[in-house]
C-alpha cells in the first residue's frame, strides 16, 4: 500500500479497532444504525425558573452501568433537569475548547478551531446524563459526508491531525496529554462555577469523565482526582502560564513517575469512580 490509499486504509483499521475495543462507542453507533436521532426535542422538562442563580446541596450519585457501558440513570436525569442546563455544559465546554486551543499539547490534535467543537462536547454530555437524543440529532444533522460524525471518528482525526509532527502521526493519546486534558477540563469546570451551583454535578462528572478517559489511556481514570486538585490551586495555573502553559510537570513523564505523583489510595482504588457510596 502506497500514497493515500495506505493512509486512509490504515485510518479506517484505526477506526474499526478503536470501535471494537469500547463498549460505550458500539452503543452510540448502534443508535445511529438504529435511526435514533430524528429530532431535536425539549431537553429538559424542568421549569427554566428552577435554574436561576441556585445553589444545590450536594448529594452522591453513583455512576450507572450497564455492564461496560455507562447509562443514564434517575440520579443523573435529575442533575439535568433540576440543576445543571444545556447553557451550563456549553459554557463549561466552550471555556474548555477556548482553554484547549491555546495549549500547544492539546491543541495539536484540533485540526479546526472554527468547527462548533463546544456545542457538541456539550450535547454529548447533556445525552450521557439525561437520555436525551440531541448528541444524535446534531449528528445526524451532519450527513454521512462528514468525515467526523461520532467519537469514533473524532478520536481517530486526532491521532492524524495534521498539527501534529510527522513522527507522532497516528498514535494514540498518551498518559501525560489525557492528564492535561482532564487538568485544562476540571479548570474550565471550576472556572464557570458549576463546582459552587452544582456540586453534586461536579462530583458525578469528575467520575463521568474518569470512566470515558480509559478509551484514551487505560491507565489515565486514577490520575482525575489528581487533575481535579491540581485546578483548585490558583499557583499551579499561574505556573502553567508562566511556562508557555506546559505543564513541566506533566509532560514525557513515564507511568512510574507519573503513579509516584498521586496517592497509593488513588493509583490502587479499583472501586472507584464506579463505588457505590462517597468516598472522602
Amino acid at each position: 500500500m502506497t500514497g493515500s490509499n495506505a493512509n486512509d486504509d490504515e485510518i479506517k483499521h484505526q477506526m474499526e479497532t478503536l470501535l471494537a475495543s469500547d463498549a460505550d462507542l458500539q452503543q452510540e453507533a448502534q443508535n445511529v444504525h438504529a435511526g435514533v436521532s430524528a429530532t431535536n426535542k425539549d431537553v429538559s422538562g424542568a421549569d427554566p425558573s428552577t435554574f436561576h442563580n441556585t445553589h444545590h446541596p450536594y448529594q452522591f450519585i453513583p455512576l450507572s452501568m450497564n455492564g461496560r457501558t455507562h447509562a443514564p440513570s434517575e440520579g443523573s436525569r435529575y442533575l439535568l433537569d433540576y440543576e445543571v442546563t444545556l447553557e451550563d455544559l456549553e459554557n463549561m465546554t466552550h471555556n474548555f475548547y477556548d482553554l484547549a486551543f491555546q495549549d500547544p499539547t492539546l491543541d495539536k490534535f484540533i485540526r479546526n478551531h472554527s468547527d462548533p467543537h463546544g456545542s457538541r462536547f456539550a450535547k454529548w454530555i447533556h445525552q450521557k446524563l439525561s437520555g436525551s437524543h440531541i448528541w444524535d440529532a446534531d449528528r445526524a444533522s451532519r450527513g454521512r459526508g462528514c468525515p467526523v460524525h461520532d467519537r469514533t471518528s473524532a478520536h481517530v482525526a486526532a491521532w492524524y491531525s495534521p498539527k501534529r509532527p510527522a513522527q507522532e502521526r497516528g498514535t494514540h493519546f498518551q498518559l501525560d496529554e489525557c492528564r492535561v486534558w482532564m487538568r485544562i477540563h476540571f479548570w474550565a469546570l471550576r472556572e464557570t462555577g458549576l463546582m459552587e451551583k452544582s456540586p453534586s454535578f461536579a462530583d458525578y462528572y469528575v467520575r463521568f469523565i474518569a470512566h470515558f478517559v480509559r478509551v484514551y489511556e487505560n491507565s489515565a481514570p486514577a490520575f482525575a482526582r489528581d487533575s481535579l486538585r491540581w485546578s483548585a490551586n490558583p499557583k499551579n495555573i499561574e505556573e502553567y502560564i508562566r511556562n508557555g502553559r506546559k505543564m513541566k510537570d506533566v509532560l514525557k513523564k513515564s507511568f512510574g513517575k507519573a503513579a509516584r505523583q498521586i496517592p497509593n489510595s488513588e493509583l490502587d482504588d479499583d472501586e472507584w469512580p464506579y463505588n457505590k457510596t462517597p468516598t472522602y
